[in-house]
């Protein structure tokens, strides 16, 4: 069956599948053939790189995928690791050189958000977003890191647990643990914050079930804080000129903005919030 089914997948990337992750219907099955990716590694990560060695901060650490044959084998080690610690990941079917081929892991996230968004109702939109919130502190908890834990990124498996898929980025083989994991946690609120612009409301709720569930003394809240003190004047550089900038920069200051008035006080500074000159970004 392994041969078969390694000779269809040849048979329909030699017709171009038109894409680089594709579905394959195999025996009833859905299957997601995800060919190798390119190597992401450019000039300017060096420089992001000796940029988190001069500011001290592991998090801002590169964590591109090598791209390639190695690129799909770092993708695999983490994916089974995960695996291992009981995170609900795709199971991995086969691996060759140039592809590895998965199991489907569930309905993905992003997309049920959006419809529950766009049909009003506001029960299941916050129902999502919290079992996404409580699934990566659940990852986190089983001492894992997911690299890029977007909405994009998560899935709602049949029997209703949250799964993740994509594991291209590897911040625990760049930093530690608990680094990775803030990491995490703030690509995880720019995403909300990202693709569900007009509710703020929902950025809150992720972060605050994500507290509730990881407990206020989760590891990864130390080195969040250290990250939100040490880039205050960037932030206040940048909401002076708030009325110039792109989505993505307004996106990531409303994210920095609600994590600094619950976690900036575990480093020793003020809250955002506290001084009546600090207005919420609109």
């Amino acid at each position: 069956m392994s041969k078969h089914l390694k000779n269809t997948i040849e048979c329909t990337l030699s017709h171009g599948p038109g894409a680089r992750v594709f579905p394959l219907c195999w025996h009833g099955q859905r299957l997601w053939v995800k060919q190798a990716v390119a190597p992401k590694q450019k000039v300017w990560h060096r420089f992001q790189r000796a940029a988190a060695g001069i500011l001290a901060v592991p998090m801002l650490r590169p964590t591109v995928s090598p791209g390639g044959c190695r690129g799909l084998r770092f993708e695999t080690s983490h994916l089974l690791r995960m695996r291992d610690h009981g995170v609900h990941v795709p199971e991995l079917v086969m691996i060759d050189d140039d592809w590895i081929v998965l199991r489907d892991n569930g309905h993905i996230l992003k997309d049920q958000i959006k419809a529950a968004v766009a049909a009003g109702d506001t029960a299941k939109t916050c129902d999502l977003i919290e079992r996404a919130a409580t699934g990566l502190a659940d990852l986190h908890a089983r001492e894992c890191a997911h690299g890029a834990p977007l909405l994009r990124n998560i899935t709602i498996c049949k029997d209703g647990s949250t799964g993740f898929i994509d594991f291209e980025e590897d911040p625990e083989g760049c930093m530690l643990i608990a680094d990775a994991q803030a990491r995490d946690v703030l690509l995880f609120l720019f995403s909300i914050q990202r693709e569900i612009k007009k509710r703020p409301d929902l950025l809150q709720l992720g972060w605050h079930k994500y507290q509730l569930h990881a407990g206020r003394n989760a590891a990864p809240l130390r080195p969040l804080a250290t990250v939100l003190h040490r880039i205050f004047p960037v932030y206040l550089v940048l909401l002076l000129f708030r009325r110039w900038l792109g989505t993505d920069a307004i996106t990531a200051l409303q994210t920095y903005q609600t994590l600094y008035r619950d976690v900036g006080s575990l480093a020793g500074n003020p809250r955002i919030g506290d001084n009546s000159n600090n207005s919420t970004i609109q």
